[in-house]
C-alpha cells in the first residue's frame, strides 16, 4: 500500500477524537418559562438566566419573558439570576414549568465588585482608598473625553482644560501635587498601561480611581500620581445587543476679553504720551494714529472667533451566548472649534473578545484611535495685541490684508491673515493589542499570561507661501516643514493567584512580574524655498539670498523644495522596566481585613548603583457592623474603618539618559568652532553634563485613614478620608556657580508634602414612579514645599515678560509649589507730596514715582523696594473643592445636573499684565479708559508710556480670587415607554437635551477661574488661555 495513504489514515482516529466530542447526541429536555419584574412590578429585560455548573442559560426579552431549555438528566437543578444593579437570586426548579422572579434592587454599595490593580474585590473587602465611577454615570456627559466626564465625580480628583478650542488637552490631578514634573496620573485600560485618550465615555464599564499608597502600590514606580483603571464594556447579556448613541452640540465661546474700539484706543493712547510728556525732558510727538482720521474700527475677537459644531456618533454591537462574549464599538468624532480653521477629528474602533475552553479563560482586545487636530496658526497673543485702526483686509498691500504700517501704527501680526497663508496639521494613530490567557489550574489557583502591544505614529506638517502679515517679520519664501514620530510599547505580564479558605480565614496571594519595553524615535525636516550666495568684496564676505526650489510656492511637499535650504533633526530612545510584585489579602470572619503589598522596580533610566526600587504598603480595615454589639435595624447600616500605609515611586521627572553623560553636537557659535577666513563655523562637540549613577526615584509616603459606609439600609452610603502624602527625593535641578562649567545637574533633594480631608456622600430613594438621587463630594487641599536643593533656594515659574522677566510664582521651602510671591500695593499716589511721603531718611522709595502711579510697599525696611520686598500672596491651588449632582426620573422623564465649585486659591490675571499696563501701542483692555487722570483718581493707574516707575511690575495689582461656582451640566430627557418599543423590537429609546458649563459665579475678571498650565509651578497663572465654551446638545440613545 502507498506508504503516503497509511500515513494519511494514521490520522482518521485523532480526526474522530477531535470530532466526536462537539456532535451532539439527542437527548430527552425540559422547559421552564416565566416572567422578571423588579418590586415595583416593572419587567426587566435582559436579565441573565443560567442553570449553576451547567452550559444551559437565556436571557429575559423586552417584557421580561424567559424560556430555558435544558437536560432531563438535570436532577431539580438551581437556576441562577442575575441583573446588573439588582441583588442575584437562586431558586431551585423542584419540577416546576413555570417560575416568575422578583429582584431587589442593589442599594447595598459595598456588596458591589471594584477592580483593583490585577484583579478584583468586594467593596466591602477594600481596605485602600478607591472611587467607583460606574457607565451610568458617564453616559449622561455629553463629551468626547473620558477625563472630561470624570470632572466633579470623585472627592480628590482635578479635572481641568487647557482652553477652549478643538482638540484642548484636559489636565487631572489626584489629591494635588507631589512633583516638578509630570502629574498625570497612570492609567490601566482593560489591565494594561495605557492612553485614557484612546477610549470614548459610551465604551467605558466603569472607572475605579485608587487614591492612597496602598490601592496604588502593586504598580510600584509609576503610579506615585494616582491611578484611575478603566474597563470597558463586553458582553453580559445573553443574545446580540446593539447600542446606538449621537449626540450634536452647538459651542460658542463662554466668555472674550473686552478690548479697546478704535474710539478708546486712541484716547488711552494720547493719555500715554500726555502723561510721558508732563515730566519728561525730551517729550515725545504725538503718532499720526492718534490724530488721523480713520473709519476702520477692527474687532479682532469678532474676526478669530465663531460659533463651534460637535458632530458625535457611537455604534456599539455586544453580546454572549454561554461563555462567549463579544464587544465591538466604534466612535466618530467632528469638531468645529470655536476659533476660525480649528478642527479636531477623532475616530475609535475596538473588538473584544473573551471565552472558555477547558481550564483557561481567554480575553483579547483590539484598539484603533485616529486624530485629525488643526490648531490655529496664529498666537492668541496677536488678537489682543493687534491696534483697531489695522483693517482685516487692504487691497493696496500686496497680499490684500491689512497691516500694522501706516500713521506710526506699533507693529503688530495680522491673525487672520497669518491664519490664511499658514497650513498645519497633525495626524496620529494609536493602534493597541491585548491578549490575556488564565488557566484555572485549580479552584484555589490561576495563572495568568498576558501580551499588549501598543504603538503610536504621529505626523505634523507646517506650511506657507511668501506672505506679510507683519511688516516687520515678513515671509519672503515659502517653508514646508514635516515631524514625524513613532512609539511603541510591549508589556509582558505573568501572574499567579492563589485564594484558600479555612473555616473564617480567608486567604489571597499574588505573585507577579511585568516586563515594559519602550522605543520611540522622531525626524524633523525642513525645507525653505531659498539659497545663499557667498561673494568676497573688498576681502570681506557678502552673502545674498535669493529664491530656490518650490516651482509652485501651494506644493507642499519636501521634495518640492528641492534647490532650496534643507535642515534636519531626529533622534531615538529606547526604556526598559522590569517589575516584580506580591500582594497578600487575609480576612478574619469577614469582619477583620489585611493587605500587604510589595513591588520591586528596576528602570533603565538610572545609573547601574541605583536601578531598583522597593515600594512597600500595608493596609487594615475592621467591618465594624460585623460585629455583636453593632446595633442591628438603626439608621447605619454598614461601617467599615480602614487604615493605610504605602510608598510609590517616581521617575517622570527624569530624562531616559539624564544619569549618563551626554555628548552635544551642533554647529552654532555655542557648539561649534570656527575655521577658515569665511568665518564659517564647523561642527564640534562637547560632554556638558556629568555621569550620575546615584540619581534614584522620588518616593511618595503616603497615609490615609477612612471609613465607608451605608445608612438606612443603603439609602444612603458615602465614605471619609483623611490623607498625608509626603514625596522625598523630588528631582530638582541644582544651581552651580558659572565658573563650574557644565550643565546645573538634577539631584534627588526636594520634598513636597500634600494632606487633606475627603467626603463623598449619595443619597438615592424612590417614592412609587418618582426616582431621585443626589450626590456631594468635597476635598481640602494642603501643599507645601518642604525642602529643595539649597538653603533659600527659589524655583521660578514662566516669566510672562520674553520668558526671563516678570515671575508671578515660585517654590519656596514653606509655601505652595506654585506660590505667588509678588510685590504688595498700598494705593495710588494722588499728589506729588504724597509722592515725597513715601520716603525713608529724606531718600524717596520710588524716585521714579509721579501722582498716578501705584504706590509699592518697603516690607523689609531698607529704604529699597526690590526682590527683596516680594512676599507670598497665595496660591493658585484651590484649597477647598466641591461638587454636587443631582437627579431624578418619573414615568420616562429624566433630569439631572451637575455643579462644581472651587475656593481659596488666586489667580494671576496675565491678561491684564499685558492689556492694562498702558505702557506702549499695543490694544488694550476696555477698562484702561478708567485709568487715572487728574480728574479722575481711579483704583487704575495713569497710562504713561514706557511705565518709568514700573507699575506693571508683578505686584498683587493682577492677583485676584479664584473663587466660582459653575453650573457644569443640566440635562432633560425622555425615554419611551417600553410598551411603545416592543412590537418593534427596541430595548431603550432615549432623547435628551443638555446644556454645559451653562454658567459661573466668579468675581475673576479674567477668561475662566479654572484651567490649567502644562507646568504646575504655573498653576493660576492665567496667559492667553483660549476662552472656554458653553455648549447646548442635543442627543439620542437606541438600544435594541
Amino acid at each position: 500500500m502507498n506508504k503516503k495513504l497509511i500515513r494519511r489514515l494514521y490520522f482518521i482516529p485523532l480526526l474522530l477524537c477531535l470530532w466526536l466530542p462537539n456532535i451532539n447526541f439527542a437527548q430527552a429536555q425540559k422547559t421552564i418559562s416565566g416572567k422578571i419584574t423588579d418590586d415595583k412590578n416593572n419587567t426587566l429585560p435582559g436579565v441573565s438566566i443560567s442553570i449553576k455548573d451547567s452550559k444551559y442559560n437565556a436571557a429575559t426579552d423586552i417584557d421580561g419573558n424567559y424560556t430555558l431549555v435544558y437536560s432531563s438528566t438535570l436532577v431539580n437543578p438551581v437556576i441562577v439570576f442575575s441583573y446588573m444593579g439588582f441583588i442575584g437570586k437562586s431558586e431551585e426548579v423542584n419540577n416546576r414549568t413555570e417560575l416568575n422572579v422578583v429582584m431587589q434592587e442593589e442599594t447595598n454599595k459595598l456588596n458591589e465588585v471594584v477592580i483593583i490593580g490585577y484583579g478584583s474585590q468586594k467593596k466591602s473587602n477594600v481596605t485602600g482608598a478607591i472611587s467607583t465611577v460606574k457607565k451610568e454615570s458617564l453616559e449622561t456627559r455629553a463629551t468626547t473625553s473620558p477625563s472630561e466626564a470624570l470632572q466633579g465625580l470623585v472627592a480628590g480628583v482635578n479635572v481641568q482644560k487647557s482652553g477652549g478650542v478643538a482638540g484642548a488637552a484636559v489636565s487631572v490631578k489626584i489629591r494635588g501635587v507631589n512633583t516638578f514634573g509630570a502629574t498625570e496620573p497612570l492609567y490601566i485600560i482593560d489591565g494594561f498601561q495605557g492612553s485614557i485618550n484612546t477610549i470614548n465615555p459610551t465604551n467605558i464599564e466603569s472607572m475605579e480611581v485608587l487614591k492612597d499608597g496602598a490601592a496604588a502600590a502593586i504598580y510600584g514606580s509609576v503610579a506615585a500620581n494616582g491611578v484611575i483603571i478603566v474597563t470597558t464594556k463586553n458582553g453580559q447579556k445573553e443574545g446580540v445587543k446593539v447600542d446606538f448613541s449621537s449626540f450634536l452640540s452647538i459651542t460658542n465661546p463662554s466668555k472674550t476679553l473686552d478690548m479697546l474700539d478704535a474710539d478708546g484706543y486712541r484716547t488711552v493712547n494720547k493719555r500715554m504720551y500726555d502723561e510721558y510728556n508732563k515730566y519728561a525732558t525730551s517729550p515725545k510727538p504725538l503718532p499720526a494714529y492718534i490724530t488721523a482720521p480713520s473709519d476702520v474700527n477692527t474687532d479682532w475677537q469678532d474676526e478669530v472667533f465663531r460659533s463651534g459644531f460637535t458632530q458625535n456618533y457611537g455604534l456599539g454591537i455586544q453580546g454572549r451566548q454561554g461563555d462567549f462574549k463579544f464587544a465591538l464599538y466604534g466612535n466618530y468624532v467632528k469638531q468645529k472649534g470655536i476659533v476660525i480653521d480649528n478642527e479636531f477629528g477623532q475616530q475609535t474602533g475596538s473588538a473584544r473578545v473573551s471565552f472558555k475552553k477547558s481550564i483557561f479563560d481567554i480575553d483579547g482586545k483590539m484598539a484603533y484611535m485616529g486624530t485629525q487636530n488643526a490648531l490655529p496658526n496664529f498666537q492668541l497673543k496677536e488678537v489682543y495685541t493687534m491696534a483697531p485702526l489695522v483693517p482685516v483686509y487692504d487691497e493696496t498691500e500686496e497680499y490684500g490684508y491689512g497691516l500694522a504700517n501706516k500713521n506710526g501704527l506699533p507693529a503688530g501680526t495680522n491673525p487672520v491673515a497669518e491664519e490664511h497663508f499658514k497650513k498645519s496639521n497633525d495626524i496620529g494613530q494609536d493602534i493597541t493589542a491585548n491578549i490575556a490567557a488564565t488557566a484555572n489550574i485549580a479552584p484555589w489557583l490561576k495563572y495568568k499570561l498576558a501580551y499588549s502591544y501598543r504603538v503610536k505614529n504621529n505626523q505634523q506638517t507646517f506650511h506657507f507661501p511668501p506672505y506679510i502679515a507683519n511688516p516687520k517679520e515678513p515671509h519672503l519664501y515659502p517653508e514646508h516643514r514635516e515631524l514625524r514620530t513613532t512609539w511603541n510599547e510591549q508589556i509582558l505580564d505573568n501572574i499567579i493567584t492563589i485564594d484558600k479558605t479555612f473555616g473564617k480565614h480567608v486567604f489571597g496571594l499574588m505573585l507577579g512580574n511585568t516586563f515594559n519595553s519602550q522605543a520611540s524615535n522622531w525626524n524633523d525636516v525642513t525645507v525653505e524655498g531659498k539659497t545663499t550666495d557667498y561673494t568676497v568684496e573688498n576681502g570681506q564676505l557678502v552673502s545674498i539670498d535669493r529664491p530656490s526650489g518650490f516651482l509652485d510656492p501651494g506644493f507642499e511637499t519636501i521634495g518640492a523644495g528641492r534647490g532650496g535650504t534643507y535642515s534636519a533633526d531626529g533622534s531615538k530612545f529606547q526604556y526598559n522596566r522590569v517589575s516584580f510584585f506580591s500582594r497578600l489579602n487575609y480576612s478574619y470572619n469577614d469582619r477583620y481585613l489585611l493587605q500587604v503589598t510589595v513591588r520591586k522596580d528596576g528602570s533603565s533610566k538610572f545609573g547601574e548603583d541605583s536601578r531598583w526600587g522597593t515600594f512597600p504598603s500595608v493596609a487594615l480595615g475592621w467591618k465594624i457592623e460585623q460585629e455583636d454589639f453593632f446595633p442591628k435595624d438603626m439608621i447605619l447600616s454598614t461601617l467599615k474603618l480602614r487604615a493605610s500605609w504605602g510608598q510609590l515611586g517616581n521617575e517622570a521627572a527624569l530624562g531616559y539618559y539624564s544619569a549618563n553623560t551626554l555628548i552635544k553636537t551642533g554647529n552654532s557659535l555655542g557648539n561649534g568652532y570656527v575655521q577658515g577666513v569665511g568665518s564659517n563655523p564647523w561642527p564640534g562637540s562637547i560632554a556638558t553634563a556629568l555621569e550620575n549613577r546615584n540619581l534614584q526615584w522620588e518616593t511618595t509616603d503616603s497615609k490615609n485613614i477612612g471609613i465607608d459606609y451605608t445608612l438606612l439600609k443603603g439609602k444612603i452610603s458615602g465614605s471619609m478620608n483623611y490623607y498625608r502624602n509626603v514625596t522625598d527625593n523630588l528631582l530638582i535641578t541644582k544651581k552651580l556657580a558659572p565658573s563650574a562649567g557644565i550643565d546645573d545637574p538634577v539631584l534627588n533633594v526636594g520634598k513636597i508634602s500634600n494632606s487633606g480631608f475627603e467626603f463623598e456622600v449619595n443619597y438615592r430613594d424612590q417614592v412609587n414612579e418618582f426616582k431621585y438621587n443626589a450626590g456631594l463630594n468635597f476635598t481640602t487641599l494642603k501643599n507645601k514645599v518642604e525642602q529643595l536643593a539649597n538653603d533659600g533656594q527659589t524655583i521660578y515659574g514662566e516669566g510672562l515678560k520674553y520668558g526671563d522677566e516678570h515671575f508671578p510664582t515660585q517654590a519656596r521651602v514653606g509655601s505652595p509649589i506654585s506660590g505667588f510671591y509678588l510685590y504688595k500695593t498700598d494705593g495710588i499716589f494722588q499728589s506729588a507730596e504724597e509722592v515725597a511721603a513715601h520716603s525713608k531718611n529724606g531718600v524717596l522709595l520710588q524716585p521714579n514715582a509721579q501722582p498716578g502711579d501705584i504706590r509699592f510697599k518697603d516690607l523689609n525696611g531698607d529704604g529699597v523696594i526690590d526682590e527683596n520686598d516680594k512676599a507670598y500672596a497665595g496660591t493658585g491651588l484651590p484649597k477647598l473643592e466641591v461638587n454636587l449632582s443631582l437627579g431624578a426620573s418619573y414615568k420616562g422623564f429624566d433630569f439631572s445636573a451637575l455643579i462644581g465649585s472651587g475656593w481659596g486659591n488666586k489667580l494671576y490675571n496675565g491678561n491684564r499684565y499685558f492689556y492694562e499696563s498702558m505702557n506702549a501701542g499695543t490694544n488694550m483692555l476696555a477698562s484702561t479708559l478708567n485709568s487715572w487722570t487728574p480728574d479722575n483718581h481711579s483704583n487704575i493707574p495713569r497710562a504713561v508710556l514706557q511705565d518709568p516707575n514700573g507699575n506693571s511690575r508683578e505686584s498683587d495689582r493682577f492677583l485676584e480670587s479664584g473663587d466660582f461656582i459653575r453650573m457644569r451640566q443640566l440635562q432633560f430627557g425622555y425615554t419611551v415607554p417600553s410598551k411603545m418599543l416592543g412590537k418593534a423590537k427596541i430595548d431603550k429609546l432615549r432623547f435628551y437635551i443638555s446644556a454645559e458649563n451653562l454658567f459661573t459665579i466668579t468675581n475673576y475678571s479674567g477668561i475662566d477661574p479654572e484651567f490649567s498650565r502644562e507646568r504646575v509651578i504655573d498653576t493660576g497663572v492665567d496667559r492667553f488661555v483660549y476662552p472656554f465654551t458653553r455648549s447646548f446638545v442635543s442627543g439620542v440613545q437606541y438600544i435594541f
